[in-house]
């Protein structure tokens, strides 16, 4: 068995029983908690969002809607599922964690200075990501693409063989992996986009800051759980 494949090997062993745990958080991926928040939270990420665009006025967090398959963000996979691809996910979550810290106590430029640290740019951010994941199978594209006739032949893959539409654990690994890198983006996002505004108005509170931030450290500690914790402190040490 090559490294690779060990690799591979490795992660889903150690996914299985940190899979069941993700249902619930991933339901949440395809929103950006923009629509159900109370009007001056809108109006504050809108605001916070425009200083972010440098004046530029957009619309605010509504829904997002996650792409069915990730789209192609520059990322090689040459080193797939090793401790140097992992290790830049590690310091993002040092980065929000020291944020989240600075927040809760009163120190908002400590809390910028950190997610400095952070891609400001979606695309940059989730490269991070696919350097390190599980990448998508052919099964998963030949899905995607051909939804109509999955959907209305029941996944029919020919006579004594399983559904098509039955997951394996690969697939599985996957989906949990990209549901809590889109997590973690929209956590960051809004809390650079919140952050701007209080940044602007002082006195303010900080409360809807540190839960965005929560939700990230949330996330990204998530999808580092699906690693093998000798992956983890090998990457630690890069």
């Amino acid at each position: 068995m090559g490294r690779r494949a060990t690799t591979t090997a490795l992660l889903l062993a150690n996914a299985v029983a940190a899979l069941r745990m993700t249902n619930a958080l991933r339901t949440t991926i395809s929103t950006r908690g923009g629509i159900d928040a109370p009007p001056d939270v809108r109006r504050r990420r809108l605001v916070g969002a425009a200083l972010c665009a440098g004046g530029v006025a957009l619309q605010p967090n509504s829904i997002a809607r996650a792409a069915n398959l990730p789209t192609s963000n520059g990322a090689s996979g040459a080193a797939r599922g090793t401790a140097k691809a992992l290790a830049p996910i590690l310091r993002l979550e040092t980065a929000v964690a020291h944020a989240a810290a600075a927040t809760a106590r009163g120190d908002l430029a400590g809390s910028r200075a950190a997610l400095d640290a952070v891609p400001a740019k979606e695309k940059d951010f989730k490269r991070l990501f696919d350097e390190f994941s599980v990448d998508v199978s052919y099964k998963q594209r030949y899905k995607d693409a051909n939804a109509f006739v999955v959907y209305y032949s029941g996944g029919f893959d020919g006579a004594g063989r399983d559904s098509i539409e039955a997951e394996d654990p690969v697939e599985e690994l996957q989906k949990s992996q990209y549901g809590f890198r889109n997590e973690a983006w929209a956590g960051v996002d809004d809390a650079r986009a919140e952050l701007a505004y209080l940044l602007g108005e002082p006195g303010e509170p900080t409360a809807d800051l540190a839960s965005m931030l929560a939700r990230a450290k949330t996330a990204l500690a998530s999808y580092l759980a699906l690693a093998p914790a000798d992956l983890r402190r090998a990457a630690a040490q890069e």
